[in-house]
């Protein structure tokens, strides 16, 4: 379960109907191209990836909010290239929703995904 502090409190980022609809739809290619961008370590997934996992919390968060958090922890020196990759990873790759569709993909080269999760960890 990943998490993510934001206004000094610290939040489960959770897959909801809700952002899915949103994460999907922020690329041609829509779940698969998520995919590959939250396994890259995409910066902009990232801050996609953490606003849409705090929809549940029905706090309304603005992403710009999100995007405040995210530069003053890098600049703090507590999100780094490592926590974007795991977070990202673990809450679109390893969520009940898409983690079946990464297993498929993955099917034929085991290796590959081996080497991800060991990325990711």
């Amino acid at each position: 379960m990943e998490r993510f502090e934001i206004n000094n409190e610290e939040h489960e980022l959770k897959i909801t109907l809700d952002s899915v609809k949103y994460l999907n739809g922020l690329y041609e290619g829509g779940a698969f191209m998520l995919i590959q961008k939250a396994i890259s370590g995409d910066i902009d997934t990232y801050v996609s990836i953490v606003y849409a996992g705090l929809f549940h919390t029905e706090k309304g968060f603005k992403r710009k909010d999100v995007e405040k958090a995210i530069e003053d922890g890098i600049a703090n020196e507590n999100i780094d290239l490592d926590l974007i990759n795991r977070t990202s990873y673990g809450v679109v790759a390893e969520s009940f929703f898409y983690k079946k569709t990464l297993d498929k993909m993955f099917k034929n080269d085991p290796d590959a995904k081996k080497q991800i999760e060991a990325l990711m960890k």
